[in-house]
């Protein structure tokens, strides 16, 4: 019977097809980043004693985890189901990070309403980047003259909010209002540019924020939280890559990093340059992604990051629809990032089946014709496989 359990864990960690009702868990790989042997500190610890916390009502804030990613994590499906998956034990801990205007047409915020004057100039990692490479914590700006946005939580409970914003020489003034009454105005002039954040007085739960721009203002996003829970900041962009994330200026891009300070940072991309990765330059991958990770680990040292490698891939315009070669390739290239940077690291490359995989996932209804994209099902198949896995290492980390 122990023979049979070990083979049945062995297949599950390999990919192997489980029941479509119950996919095998993420296995992690979980290095060791400070200290050695069974009482080091691993790298999803940071995470898990953020979750412990609040589950035994320590917690001072939400347990913020935040997603960035292409178009798979984009529509807020992934993120959602891992906000499903987590609140009723830990509970809501709002929606997070939003944009002002979503940096590409098919992002979604599943959390909130949202809605924006047609006069905010947008810039983002899939569209042009500014001159000045000042882009969000999201990936994402706006700047607009008299332009108006705004949010309504799609759940009660949201007891804090905050404008994040570039603070800039010749900066106008953002007024900020709470349920129909002026809160705040904020003045975004400065000397020298530099991202600034705005805390928003909030008295009971919030229903709704406005924001109105009088001058020149530039929005990178707000965030609207629960005092506690668990709260998913979708980062996801639709045609984004690891290059073009990683041109966001880096000390701009570190100090929103450390101002949200996730306690679970994630990154899952590669989808775009899947397609065309190839000599020098998918040689020289883990370097790209080494280096959009590294502001992470400096921003937040204690907080944990996972790396989710890309999914398996077919040439479905060639003849024979093949495998992408490139894939592999970019696994090993994540596995390496993950490992220099500190995170913890999930192939999902293996766990869905590796090379292709495409077609088996594609003929049960997991992906769509492009064998690029998960459909409902493919997403619900992913978060159901991330949660479990990350709910029985808390379970792990619990017993130490």
């Amino acid at each position: 019977m122990r023979a049979l359990a070990l083979a049945a864990f062995g297949l599950a960690a390999l990919g192997q097809p489980a029941t479509a009702d119950a996919p095998p868990p993420a296995q992690f790989v979980d290095p060791c980043v400070r200290g050695a042997g069974p009482t080091c500190t691993r790298a999803l610890d940071g995470f898990f004693a953020a979750l412990a916390a609040t589950e035994a009502g320590r917690a001072g804030r939400a347990v913020r985890v935040t997603w960035l990613g292409d178009s798979l994590s984009a529509d807020d499906k992934l993120a959602q189901h891992v906000r499903d998956a987590l609140t009723p034990r830990f509970g809501d801990g709002g929606p997070g990070f939003v944009h002002v205007v979503p940096p590409h047409k098919w992002c979604r915020a599943r959390t909130v309403k949202r809605s924006a004057s047609a006069s905010w100039k947008l810039w983002g990692v899939a569209t042009p980047f500014p001159g000045d490479r000042l882009l969000g914590f999201g990936g994402g700006s706006v700047e607009g003259h008299g332009a108006t946005a705004r949010f309504a939580p799609r759940a009660p409970g949201v007891t804090r909010a905050e404008v994040y914003y570039l603070s800039q020489p010749g900066g106008g003034a953002l007024e900020v209002a709470v349920d129909g009454a002026t809160a705040t105005t904020v003045d975004t002039g400065a000397p020298a540019k530099r991202a600034g954040f705005a805390t928003v007085p909030v008295s009971g739960a919030l229903e709704r924020l406005e924001l109105r721009a009088a001058g020149k203002v530039r929005l990178f996003g707000v965030v609207l939280e629960a005092e506690r829970g668990v709260v998913v900041d979708n980062l996801g962009v639709v045609n984004a890559t690891a290059r073009a994330w990683a041109k966001n200026r880096r000390d701009h891009w570190t100090a929103q990093l450390a101002h949200r300070a996730p306690d679970l940072f994630v990154l899952m991309i590669g989808a775009n340059e899947a397609g065309w990765l190839a000599g020098d330059d998918l040689a020289g991958y883990a370097t790209v992604l080494t280096e959009l990770l590294a502001p992470v680990r400096k921003a937040n040292p204690t907080g944990s990051c996972l790396v989710i490698s890309p999914l398996d891939q077919l040439e479905w315009d060639r003849p024979g629809t093949p495998p992408r070669a490139s894939i592999a390739k970019m696994v090993e290239a994540n596995r390496a990032a993950a490992a220099a940077a500190g995170c913890a690291f999930w192939d999902a490359y293996a766990w869905m089946g590796g090379a292709g995989a495409s077609r088996a996932w594609r003929k049960a209804g997991w992906l769509t014709n492009d064998f690029v994209h998960p459909t409902a099902a493919g997403d619900a198949r992913l978060g159901a496989a991330l949660t479990r896995g990350l709910l029985d290492a808390y379970a792990a980390f619990r017993a130490r």
